[in-house]
């Protein structure tokens, strides 16, 4: 009676974490959706300092952690993309441009592809072109 009891209750309980897992997974994509929007919607631009760049090996991309201060407030974030081995070196330290949402300054965006800056519709420094695009100079 207790192999019975066991597999239904493992019968139960696992389509109650799927089902868990799967309310999780939505609220978490969700609320990305809605913080990238926002941060669309209600930007201002501050120029903020890349820290340090971790080379943690998920998909490939490496853990840049960036500092910025965005009226009178400092902050710190973390923004997870492919940095090339030649720029480790160069970037940090350097001045980048940073997208910071008005409404919630946490929420923040370090700059550094052209396509970062068509999501909000500004144009690509010439600043960054030196070495984001080489050979575009």
């Amino acid at each position: 009676m207790t192999t019975r009891s066991g597999a239904k209750s493992l019968l139960w309980g696992l389509p109650i974490f799927f089902v868990l897992l799967a309310g999780f997974l939505i609220y978490v994509n969700v609320r990305e959706n809605i913080l990238e929007r926002s941060l669309r919607e209600n930007h201002a631009l501050t120029s903020g300092t890349v820290v340090e760049i971790d080379e943690r090996g998920v998909k490939k991309r490496d853990r840049i952690t960036y500092h910025y201060t965005f009226e009178g407030k400092a902050y710190a974030a973390v923004r997870w993309l492919f940095v090339p081995e030649e720029w480790k070196s160069i970037v940090p330290g350097r001045p980048l441009p940073i997208a910071v949402d008005t409404t919630d300054p946490e929420n923040s965006l370090l700059l550094l592809y052209r396509q970062d800056f068509e999501g909000f519709r500004l144009p690509y420094p010439d600043s960054l072109k030196y070495f984001v695009y080489p050979d575009e100079r």
